[in-house]
């Protein structure tokens, strides 16, 4: 029977002397899946990777990528495809060179009619009628649509892909989170470590929290979003609404003025009634779902607690609603 993993982490434990950098995790990537590695910098995220992909060597544990032990992946060729943060490119060669030996590092051409050939490759990431154009004249964002083609010529089955918007401006995210969607609906398998939470909620379908080299959840992005919503009230008196919701939900002020209320999806109504019911001016109301970034605020600040510290920052929920995430 076919494995349903596209990567598979068990146990895995990575010490450097008395420190420990990943501590005892299990992960498993479903084929067809968009896979979000989440975490803050220093979380465990490319350690986790590197071990998986045999670039570390771990100090327990095991992993296997496509049904393939980690020491076997020579075998997978062209099916496994790996963009790390920082483009490896030969900068006086032009793209097309750097395409075709990229290719050559693979081994072996694929059979006629299977995978992508470069220039096929070089247009589904946009960099087609750059062909000629040498390495060091691209912009980041194109050296990263370069690696991004490399990985695709050939006929990956799993995409991995660290930090992938580092570095890049506005513009640049917008167009390498419009490729890897379209990546993702070609049926790819895409694993992507990332602390770029609010660009990433679009895309992934299932994730994995890691803080401070242990998991904190794994599951679906909708299980971890919950029914919980907030509501961004206006009103003409705060302090008398505040009173009016104590039992009902957690009210915050909003820093572009007005409340935060925190409450179960569909209480909008509720929440409008009480304040009506209170005497209270209602001046707007606009029901809003927590976003990724607010999710996996709650999740390291349960861990915090569990360890007996307090976040050092306050949340970053309120700049999400301001932000319109959905």
């Amino acid at each position: 029977m076919r494995d349903t993993a596209a990567l598979r982490v068990e146990g895995l434990v990575k010490r450097y002397g008395a420190f420990t950098a990943v501590d005892a995790i299990d992960l498993t990537v479903g084929r067809g899946q968009a896979f979000g590695l989440l975490g803050p910098n220093g979380s465990g995220k490319t350690t986790t990777l590197s071990c998986a992909l045999g670039l570390l060597t771990p100090t327990a544990g095991r992993t296997e990528v496509l049904g393939v032990p980690t020491e076997r992946l020579h075998t997978l060729g062209g099916r496994l495809a790996c963009v790390f943060d920082t483009p490896a490119l030969l900068p006086g060669h032009t793209i097309a060179q750097n395409l075709a030996y990229q290719r050559r590092l693979r081994g072996p051409a694929l059979p006629a009619g299977r995978g992508l050939d470069e220039a096929r490759a070089l247009e589904l990431v946009g960099l087609g009628h750059l062909a000629r154009r040498r390495a060091s004249d691209l912009s980041l964002g194109q050296k990263k649509r370069l690696s991004l083609a490399a990985a695709l010529a050939g006929e990956p089955e799993l995409i991995v892909l660290d930090e992938p918007l580092s570095g890049l401006d506005p513009l640049g995210v917008r167009d390498i989170m419009q490729l890897f969607h379209e990546l993702f609906e070609r049926g790819l398998t895409l694993v992507v470590s990332s602390h770029r939470l609010h660009e990433m909620q679009s895309l992934l379908t299932h994730c994995a929290v890691i803080h401070r080299g242990a998991k904190l959840y794994e599951g679906t992005v909708a299980a971890l979003l919950g029914d919980d919503a907030t509501v961004h009230v206006r009103v003409d008196d705060e302090a008398k609404a505040r009173q009016a919701l104590s039992d009902l939900a957690t009210v915050e002020r909003a820093p572009e003025g007005g409340l935060f209320v925190r409450s179960v999806a569909g209480d909008a109504p509720r929440i409008a009634r009480r304040l009506v019911e209170a005497g209270v001016g209602l001046l707007g109301l606009a029901p809003q779902r927590r976003g990724l970034q607010a999710a996996f605020e709650a999740l390291v600040d349960a861990d915090l607690a569990r360890r007996g510290e307090v976040h050092a920052t306050p949340h970053l929920a309120a700049h999400e609603h301001r932000g319109g995430a959905a």
